[in-house]
């Protein structure tokens, strides 16, 4: 009896082990996507091919679970479509099952998708029917991954099966080789000249800048051929002075070299769709941003930059500007999330590409400079104890007799505060030189010729004496050095006297500050 026992133990065994090699082994292999952006939404993966070893076998009904470190982010209604969305393809030896889920249990297709929107990890299980081979291929190809949120410099898909086999060794494959910033860089042309200089009393304009954004890594804006065209946003960092305007072009290039040459870009609407007309930013343009959208080619062999020559008016602002720099980002657009606010994948075909917004820059777009006046007082000082003090008069002469009387053009009325920086003197013997410090006129400021808020108004003069400023700025009674004083308007003039008020008494004009410093001989004019 044991004997016998044994005997129909082993007949099982045997029986088990010739079923369990029975079974189809698949060699796997992959085509990667080269590289993609790592803010997209929707980044095209490489195509995987299983194709059937010639071991003899033919297959088991089973399945292949190919697993994706992203969530995938493709529309579901069409997965085993010949023409969309992720499908089966390519099939030799294999009938295709177009239905989703299959409804057949001899043809291979996909058996469900898992988005991974809240796992991060996206999932493809493929039906494999029996009895196919021993010889028979099949591709999954068109899964689209969100990369943005993640820190992939690139990508591999894991494989497991159930009741057939993978060649051992290829359980993991390459989908993506790189994974990039679409941008580089951002700036604006005209390096060493005066780009987007404005005058803020004139209201002139020196040379228009022109708006450049490079290229992150070659053809990361992509092929509108293959639909994956990118597009560009550009962003203002802060609004414009009331009354100005920034105008972008309706179409600008990019540096594409033959046979692609100079590829066309239109603006596009913030939900991808085309635009085509000029867009002209003001200041109450809410949010300050542009879209462009390559309508061609991008050039695929070089790291492209686009160029985006802006107009800025100031024709409607009222004068004079306020000091300000307005810079601005970029950023790959259109932006979008990965999944609707119920973790469903987006199947609006207009909305492949879309990015997470990760700005580049900032760059430049202009500075409006002029509104102020630089003026310095070489010499200063109050001596409480001896009586020394130093009187200040700071005319504010953007009012005069004008053109007919003067012969010359007149300047545009401006009023504005005063900032006073103290530098003291290194003490008789001391080792280092005091800390500087500073005081800005505001409301309650000591002195006569202020507005109720601290401004000299145009045509007025501003009297103080250093000992009120010293006490206004909470520094001690006595002070000895210099003083520049910097005014918030143009053609201000300066008149300074130290006294004891007992005998002693000398001053002059304060010396106007109007050109660069770094020079080795500085030319100060009154």
């Amino acid at each position: 009896m044991k004997t016998k026992t044994l005997l129909i133990a082993a007949v099982m065994f045997l029986g088990l082990t010739a079923a369990a090699f029975a079974q189809a082994t698949y060699s796997v292999g992959s085509i990667p996507v080269t590289a993609v952006v790592n803010t997209g939404q929707v980044e095209l993966t490489g195509s995987i091919t299983f194709s059937q070893v010639n071991n003899g076998n033919n297959s088991n009904l089973g399945t292949i679970t190919v697993t994706y470190p992203a969530p995938i982010t493709v529309a579901m209604a069409a997965l085993n479509a010949a023409t969309a969305g992720v499908r089966i393809v390519n099939a030799s030896g294999y009938a295709i099952d177009v239905t989703n889920p299959p409804t057949l249990l001899t043809t291979v297709g996909i058996l469900s998708v898992s988005s991974g929107a809240t796992t991060g990890y996206g999932q493809v299980v493929i039906q494999v029917p029996s009895g196919v081979g021993p010889t028979g291929t099949f591709t999954l190809t068109g899964i689209r991954v969100a990369i943005a949120g993640t820190t992939l410099t690139s990508m591999n898909a894991t494989i497991s099966t159930t009741n057939n086999a993978v060649t051992a060794g290829q359980t993991t494959v390459t989908v993506i080789s790189s994974i990039a910033a679409g941008i580089s860089a951002v700036n604006a042309s005209g390096s060493g000249r005066v780009v987007g200089a404005v005058n803020a009393t004139t209201g002139v304009v020196g040379t228009q800048p022109t708006l450049t954004v490079t290229e992150g890594f070659l053809n990361a804006w992509g092929d509108p051929a293959n639909s994956t065209n990118a597009g560009i946003r550009i962003t203002l960092t802060s609004a414009l002075p009331t009354g100005v305007t920034i105008t972008f072009p309706a179409t600008v290039t990019s540096n594409g070299v033959n046979p692609i040459a100079a590829p066309t870009w239109a603006t596009i609407n913030a939900d991808g769709t085309a635009n085509g007309a000029a867009v002209v930013v003001g200041s109450t343009t809410s949010p300050s941003e542009v879209l462009y959208r390559a309508t061609v080619s991008t050039d695929p062999t070089k790291q492209e930059i686009l160029t985006i020559p802006v107009t800025v008016s100031t024709a409607a602002a009222t004068l004079p500007l306020p000091t300000a720099t307005l810079q601005f980002t970029a950023s790959m657009a259109p932006i979008g999330t990965a999944f609707t606010s119920t973790n469903a994948v987006i199947t609006t075909a207009a909305l492949i590409p879309r990015y997470a917004a990760s700005e580049v820059g900032p760059g430049t777009v202009y500075s409006i400079t002029g509104t102020t006046t630089t003026l310095l007082v070489p010499f200063a000082q109050t001596v409480t104890n001896l009586n020394y003090n130093t009187g200040l008069a700071i005319a504010n002469t953007t009012k005069d007799p004008g053109a007919t009387a003067t012969t010359f053009t007149a300047p545009v009325a401006q009023s504005g505060t005063v900032k006073f920086y103290f530098y003291p003197q290194v003490a008789a013997g001391g080792t280092a030189v005091p800390t500087s410090f500073s005081y800005t006129t505001t409301a309650g400021s000591p002195g006569t010729g202020l507005d109720a808020a601290g401004n000299v108004l145009s045509g007025s003069t501003y009297t103080v004496l250093l000992s009120q400023l010293l006490s206004a700025a909470g520094a001690a009674a006595d002070f000895s050095g210099y003083v520049v004083i910097i005014t918030n308007f143009t053609n201000a003039h300066a008149l300074y006297n130290i006294s004891n008020y007992a005998g002693f008494s000398q001053g002059t004009l304060a010396l106007v500050i109007n050109g660069a410093r770094n020079i080795v001989a500085e030319n100060l004019n009154q």
